[in-house]
């Protein structure tokens, strides 16, 4: 369930979650955040505030390469800060340039859920302009096949959540900060 790799001997700066959409990165990284006393940072709130538009909008108006180089800005403007939980959109990891930058920039967890735990949670959800396909479940198979060693490559912890509750992956992924961090 847990896999634990740490290989820069130094405490990392912040706490970054990866994943798929669905995968609980936002809810469970405000908790986190208030259980650790960290502020709380989304990526893509900080985008669609930076464009002051939608990221379905941005998507439709600009066209994906240019939301992952908003993406990239903005990764770059929270990893040179401290004490921060980072949630990321699912979709971070597609730049090369970005996996050193989560890397360097804090601790990385990717939140893993299998295709169908995720179709589950975000099929009611019309915001995920990747998910408006005749078929969103192949699409989320299809983009979680394409994405699995991108996520693997940045991340130092991986935790499963199919099987868990909130509650069960807000603990572990504080108890895995809180030693990672050195947070007392």
């Amino acid at each position: 369930m847990l896999a634990l790799v740490n290989t820069t001997g130094q405490p990392p700066r912040n706490l970054i979650l990866i994943g798929f959409m669905g995968t609980g990165k936002t809810t469970i990284g405000k908790r986190v955040a208030r259980s650790l006393g960290m502020k709380f940072v989304d990526t893509d709130l900080l985008i669609v505030k930076k464009a002051g538009k939608s990221i379905p909008k941005i998507f439709k108006d600009s066209g994906e390469e240019v939301f992952r180089a908003m993406e990239t800005e903005v990764l770059k403007e929270c990893g040179g800060k401290t004490g921060q939980v980072i949630s990321t959109g699912g979709g971070i990891v597609t730049r090369p340039e970005n996996l050193e930058l989560l890397k360097s920039s804090g601790y990385v967890i990717w939140l893993k859920a299998s295709p169908e735990t995720i179709f589950e949670r975000v099929s009611r959800n019309r915001n995920r302009p990747l998910l408006r396909t005749d078929n969103p479940l192949k699409t989320i198979t299809d983009l979680l096949t394409q994405r699995a060693g991108l996520y693997a490559g940045a991340q130092h912890l991986s935790i499963n959540t199919d099987e868990l509750t909130m509650e069960e992956t807000c603990f572990g992924v504080t108890e895995s900060a809180k030693l990672a961090l050195g947070i007392g």
